[in-house]
């Protein structure tokens, strides 16, 4: 669906109420939201869309966060609940910060204010992540995907393990657009700025989580002013899936709670300042996954 005359987004809307965006993370679609649309579209307008990045997002999340102002002004949305998993978490507080009046409520899932959080992800797990040591899309996709769950649901549920390995290889974004998200997140920190969230927030977070460590989840609940944590068990980094029914009510509970909001944080950085560089071992992951995404394109014939 063209939204505007340099963007293509292609969005679903279902049910009737106040909005809800859902914002995915990455190598992740529509699709993912299976286990939450049923139950959102009950209460809320739930709005859910592709996250793109081929143009190469030389403003980083800021790009993303373009897209969706340009999302909601194309459906007339003024201002909407907004729920990010992941990188999409990085989108939905840059637009809590950015256009604070587009925002109401504010829900983030399995992410953290960025790569300055207090515990970074090892580099067992990144490797996992990129699928190093497989020569497979298949073998990639399946090794992410276990990394990304818990040892309880892959044991529980092995048959819809497999459906999200089939929906990852069948619609996951290109190439480009993946190594435009994934530079986009290693970029991100929001560090100095979170305190400058006005919107109510809820942060859930799974206990078992190797991507994104927990100790990141309670310095983001810490970071924004009035923020409730809710970190539930032998859940890891898709714990939106995983322990779909308990996030689903918790989401459902607090978006439907009218308590005050926040007081407003002083201080932080101008959200003008450039974002900076990563530093350390990260910077050093960010130019293995640069040259993994080069042979990987060189392999399927990507220029």
């Amino acid at each position: 669906m063209t939204i505007t005359k340099n963007t293509s987004i292609d969005y679903d809307v279902q049910g009737k109420g106040p909005p809800l965006l859902l914002v995915n993370g990455l190598g992740f679609g529509r699709w993912g939201w299976f286990k939450q649309t049923p139950a959102f579209s009950r209460h809320f307008r739930t709005i859910t869309f592709d996250v793109r990045g081929e143009r190469g997002l030389r403003n980083g999340v800021a790009d993303l966060t373009g897209e969706v102002v340009s999302l909601l002004d194309h459906l007339g949305v003024g201002k909407t609940h907004v729920l990010g998993t992941s990188l999409g978490g990085f989108v939905a507080q840059e637009l809590a910060l950015v256009r604070p009046d587009l925002v109401d409520r504010l829900v983030l899932v399995c992410t953290s204010y960025g790569w300055r959080g207090p515990e970074a992800m090892s580099p067992g797990a990144l490797a996992d992540m990129m699928g190093l040591g497989t020569f497979s899309a298949e073998g990639a996709a399946r090794k992410a995907l276990e990394a990304a769950t818990g040892e309880v649901y892959r044991a529980q549920k092995p048959e819809e393990f497999e459906k999200i390995v089939h929906w990852r290889l069948a619609d996951s974004p290109s190439a480009a657009s993946y190594y435009g998200q994934a530079k986009a997140g290693a970029r991100f920190d929001l560090s100095g700025d979170v305190g400058h969230i006005t919107s109510p927030t809820l942060v859930i977070h799974g206990s078992e989580d190797r991507y994104v460590p927990p100790a990141n989840a309670r310095a983001l609940a810490d970071a924004i002013p009035g923020a409730k944590l809710r970190v539930l068990e032998e859940a890891g980094h898709l714990v939106f899936i995983e322990r779909f029914a308990d996030v689903n009510r918790e989401v459902v509970r607090f978006l439907k709670s009218r308590e005050a909001r926040p007081a407003r944080a002083t201080g932080g950085r101008s959200r003008g300042e450039e974002p900076r560089e990563p530093e350390g071992w990260l910077r050093g992951a960010m130019n293995v996954f640069r040259g993994w995404i080069a042979r990987a394109k060189a392999w399927i014939g990507i220029s």
